[in-house]
C-alpha cells in the first residue's frame, strides 16, 4: 500500500492512530486516503468549525436577498484549517454568492476567489445548488476547484432538483455531508435556522404554491395605526421606518388597498436603501382612486392596480396613459392576487395595507409571518383603525398564535416579529439514486407552473419571464444584444419564425426606450 499523501501547505496533519476500539481505528476516505478516525472532543470540534462556517454561507447568501427571484438565495463558502489559528472564520479562502439571475453563481465566484487554495477545501453551501436543464455550473466549479469535500445545509425544495446536485457531487467522489442527515450535532441547530431563514421565501412558496407574505405595520402602545381622522404619520420613528425600506428592499412586491392610496398617498420605494426596487400593487375593488398619485409616478418604480373586471374603464385607460398595469380580475380577494403574484414568479410580497384587507389576507391563509413595530404613543380614539380588521373571532381562544417569535428594540419603538401556523414541513426527504427524475413525475413536464418557473436563456439561468433584470443574449447572427426583460427576448424568439421582421423593429423600439 503506498503512504498516505502528506497534508496540503498550511493544513494541520492528523494524529497519528492509536490503540483504540475498532470504531475509532482509520478508515478509508472517497478519495483512497487512510485517515484516522476521529476522537469524540474533535469530532465535537469539527461540527463547531462545520456548525460556524455554515451559518457564514447563509449570512453570505442573505446579501442577494430581494435581488433572485425566483432563484433562492445561494451562498458558498470555501475553508480549509490553517497551522497558525483554531479560527475557523480565519479558514475561508474564498466566498462568494448569487447576486441575481444571469450572474455567475455562489460557487462558481468561491472557487474563483479562493484559487489554487480551494484545492483540499471544504465548501460551505447553505442549499443545495439547483442545476437545471443541462446548466451544471456549480457543481463543476466546486469539481474543477478541487473540493474534496461539501457540507450542504438544505436539500433543494423542489422535488424535481433535490438531490441531482448532492448526486454529481458524490459520483465525482466528493465527500458531501448534509445537515440532519449526515451530520445530526446539536451545534447546527442554529446554522439549519440560518439556512431555513434566508430561503423562506422559497420553501413557503414550493410548499403552498404563493409567494412568502410578510405582513407589516406600525401601532400605538393601544393598538392604533391610525387617528381617528385617519392621520398617521409618523407612528414609528426613523430608525424603524429605515427598517421598514430594508423590508421592501427584500420584496418582489409591496400590496397596499385603495384606503392608503387615497389616505397616505405613499410612494412604497426602498429609498435610502440601494438595490432592489419593488414592484408596488393597489388592490382596489371599484377603483376609487385618486387621478393623481405618487403611485402613478412608474419612473420611481413599476405600479400594477388589480381590480374587479369592469371596473372604471376609462379610469383604467388613464392609468394605462401612465404607465401603470392594470389586471382585472373576475372577484378581487387576496388569495386570487397572490396565485397571480406567484405566477409571475415573486417570491416574497410585504403586505402594508390597513385592517380591512390584512384581515382579509390573513382570511385567506396567505400571510406566513408578521411584523409588528409597537411605538411608545397613545392615541385613543374609539373609531382609531387597528392593524387587523374583523376575523370572525369571539373567544380568546380562538387566536391565531404567532411562533418563532423575536423581540427587537429599534431606539425607543418595539418590533416584534413571529410566523403564522401552519408552516411547511422541512423535514428532509431523502430520495434513492434510482428516484431522482429530471423532472417532478407528479406533474406534466409542459405544466405552466414548472415551464414559467423554470424557463431558462442564459448559461447562468434567467429564470422567470417577469424578472426585471436585463440579459445579454445572441441574435440570430450571433451577435450579442442587450434585452431589458427575458420577456422582450422570450416574445421576440416566440414569434420570429412567424414575423422576422419584428426582431429589427423591437430592437430599435428597445433601444429608444431604454
Amino acid at each position: 500500500m503506498p503512504p498516505p499523501h502528506p497534508p496540503p501547505r498550511g493544513v494541520a496533519p492528523a494524529p497519528a492512530p492509536a490503540a483504540c476500539p475498532h470504531f475509532l481505528l482509520p478508515r478509508r476516505s472517497r478519495r483512497g486516503l487512510v485517515l484516522p478516525a476521529p476522537s469524540a472532543l474533535s469530532v465535537a470540534a469539527s461540527h463547531a468549525h462545520d456548525a460556524l462556517l455554515l451559518r457564514r454561507a447563509a449570512d453570505v447568501a442573505d446579501r442577494s436577498a430581494g435581488l433572485t427571484s425566483p432563484h433562492p438565495n445561494f451562498g458558498c463558502v470555501i475553508a480549509r484549517p490553517q497551522f497558525e489559528t483554531d479560527n475557523a472564520e480565519a479558514w475561508v479562502v474564498g466566498e462568494g454568492f448569487l447576486y441575481a439571475q444571469g450572474t455567475p453563481c455562489a460557487e462558481l465566484l468561491a472557487a474563483q476567489e479562493a484559487g489554487e487554495h480551494a484545492r483540499g477545501a471544504t465548501a460551505y453551501l447553505n442549499l443545495e445548488p439547483g442545476d437545471c436543464y443541462g446548466d451544471s455550473t456549480a457543481v463543476s466549479s466546486l469539481v474543477q476547484a478541487g473540493i474534496t469535500r461539501a457540507v450542504v445545509g438544505l436539500r433543494h425544495p423542489l422535488k424535481h432538483l433535490r438531490g441531482k446536485a448532492i448526486q454529481s457531487l458524490r459520483s465525482e467522489g466528493i465527500q458531501v455531508d448534509v445537515v440532519g442527515e449526515d451530520l445530526h450535532s446539536k451545534l447546527f441547530k442554529e446554522a439549519l435556522k440560518s439556512c431555513l431563514t434566508v430561503n423562506a421565501p422559497l420553501l413557503y412558496r414550493a410548499a403552498f404554491r404563493v409567494p412568502f407574505s410578510v405582513l407589516k405595520y406600525a401601532m400605538t402602545a393601544d393598538g392604533k395605526i391610525a387617528a381617528s381622522s385617519g392621520h398617521a404619520s409618523w407612528i414609528s420613528g426613523k430608525a424603524s421606518r429605515g427598517r421598514v425600506f430594508q423590508l421592501r428592499g427584500r420584496s418582489d412586491a409591496v400590496i397596499v388597498g385603495g384606503n392608503t392610496v387615497r389616505l397616505d398617498d405613499p410612494r412604497l420605494t426602498a429609498r435610502h436603501v440601494k438595490g432592489h426596487v419593488p414592484v408596488r400593487i393597489v388592490m382596489s375593488q371599484s377603483l376609487n382612486l385618486p387621478e393623481e398619485a405618487n403611485l402613478w409616478n412608474v419612473h420611481d418604480a413599476y405600479t400594477i392596480v388589480a381590480t374587479q373586471r369592469g371596473a372604471r374603464r376609462d379610469f383604467q385607460k388613464k392609468l394605462a396613459l401612465k404607465g401603470v398595469e392594470v389586471v382585472e380580475f373576475d372577484m378581487l380577494n387576496p388569495r386570487d392576487v397572490m396565485s397571480y403574484c406567484y405566477d409571475r414568479g415573486y417570491l416574497s410580497v410585504l403586505w402594508e395595507c390597513g385592517g380591512n384587507l390584512a384581515a382579509s389576507a390573513i382570511s385567506a391563509s396567505v400571510i406566513h409571518k408578521v411584523y409588528a413595530f409597537c411605538a411608545p404613543k397613545i392615541i385613543g380614539g374609539v373609531n382609531a383603525p387597528t392593524p387587523v380588521g374583523e376575523l370572525g373571532m369571539n373567544q380568546m381562544t380562538q387566536a391565531i398564535d404567532l411562533i418563532d417569535v423575536s423581540y427587537e428594540q429599534i431606539d425607543r419603538d418595539m418590533l416584534m416579529s413571529g410566523f403564522i401556523e401552519p408552516i411547511p414541513d422541512l423535514s428532509p426527504v431523502i430520495p434513492s439514486v434510482d428516484e431522482i427524475p429530471s423532472v417532478d413525475p407528479e406533474v406534466s413536464p409542459y405544466e405552466t407552473n414548472i415551464i414559467s418557473f423554470y424557463k431558462t436563456w442564459d448559461t447562468f439561468g434567467a429564470f422567470s419571464n417577469f424578472s426585471p433584470h436585463p440579459i445579454h443574449m445572441p441574435d440570430e447572427n450571433e451577435d450579442y444584444f442587450t434585452w431589458p426583460t427575458v420577456e422582450h427576448y422570450y416574445q421576440v424568439s416566440f414569434f420570429s419564425n412567424v414575423l422576422l421582421f419584428l426582431v429589427h423593429y423591437v430592437k430599435q423600439l428597445s433601444i429608444l426606450m431604454y
